[in-house]
């Protein structure tokens, strides 16, 4: 009598359905591995440029683009009276000094105790750059500073009258303070200090628009 050996012996056919199954399966969970907070396994959660994390310390040598996203002032001004003598609110404008020289200054906000600046020199949201073929530093309405061990940069709020602009303080910030993307630095209400926080932002010099606007978010 013949015997047909294991070798021989027809596979079964779920046997055969199943390893494409599992062959999707595996792929499947790697993709949901890869995409879990926009890394991969083992992966740092960096920043978009691969090269700055969200966050980390600015690098010696390196240029950054530096400008203020958000101020708020104190509801009375260095004397404790009310901005513009009345009813309106302070028209905010700041200035960034850089080794003793000025190297940005804003546009007045009129009548806000809390003025913003989207940084951009174009009357456009960050998302709209996407499909702009526009170099950064066309779009970027910024300050442009190196940072070095020992650095720092002042900024200087006014409320700007259109008499006599009266100043709301004066901050020296280090540059070893700051990190990549949104930094909030807040102040005490002092006879010479008026300002209750800065949103200082931090941009690296030479990113892609792409990356930028991912910081910006």
């Amino acid at each position: 009598m013949t015997h047909i050996s294991d070798f021989d012996a027809p596979k079964k056919p779920w046997l055969r359905l199943m390893v494409p199954i599992l062959i999707v399966l595996g792929f499947a969970v790697l993709f949901v591995i890869m995409d879990q907070n926009g890394k991969a396994p083992g992966r740092e959660d960096q920043g978009p440029t691969g090269k700055s994390p969200m966050g980390a310390k600015l690098q010696e040598g390196q240029t950054y683009y530096l400008f203020a996203s958000e101020i708020e002032l104190y509801p009375t001004n260095l004397k404790n009276d009310a901005w513009d003598g009345g009813k309106n609110g302070p028209d905010i404008r700041y200035r960034i000094l850089w080794q003793g020289n000025q190297v940005f200054e804003s546009e007045e906000k009129e009548d806000s105790l809390i003025a913003d600046w989207s940084g951009l020199s174009l009357d456009l949201e960050w998302t709209d750059l996407m499909g702009k073929s526009i170099s950064p530093d066309e779009a970027i309405k910024a300050a442009r500073i190196r940072y070095e061990k020992g650095g720092l940069v002042e900024v200087e709020v006014e409320d700007d009258d259109v008499a006599d602009d009266d100043e709301a303080g004066r901050a020296e910030i280090q540059l070893k303070d700051l990190r990549l993307g949104r930094n909030e630095i807040p102040f005490e209400k002092t006879s010479v200090n008026a300002v209750r926080r800065i949103n200082l932002r931090v941009l690296p010099h030479g990113s892609a628009i792409r990356d930028l606007v991912d910081l910006m978010k």
